[in-house]
């Protein structure tokens, strides 16, 4: 690399974001999860084995497992003194128009 400063790593990886978020979400419907598209979430319960997660249209969602794509911000967000981070990615892309 040409750059000063710049860092070089071994193991990373290029990928598609676009792809892989989607592809994971095939994999995670075809296992029989739902999965809620464009659904902005305006309140929550986190409980032990039970979490309602609010829409802004009104409906109540129920899951025993919710992952929190917000990157560190998640920790503040869940308050629970047994979430831990294990691991952070950064993933930057071109805008990719949504159709």
């Amino acid at each position: 690399m040409p750059k000063a400063g710049a860092l070089v790593t071994d193991n990373d990886a290029e990928i598609n974001p676009y792809k892989h978020v989607h592809l994971l979400i095939e994999k995670a419907v075809s296992k029989g999860e739902l999965v809620y598209a464009i659904t902005k979430i305006n309140g929550k319960k986190l409980k032990d084995n039970q979490t309602q997660l609010f829409t802004e249209t009104g409906h109540t969602v129920h899951a025993q497992t919710v992952i929190f794509a917000t990157g560190y911000e998640a920790q503040e967000e869940v308050k629970d003194k047994n979430a831990v981070i294990l691991s952070s990615y950064a993933i930057a892309t071109n805008q990719i128009p949504i159709s």
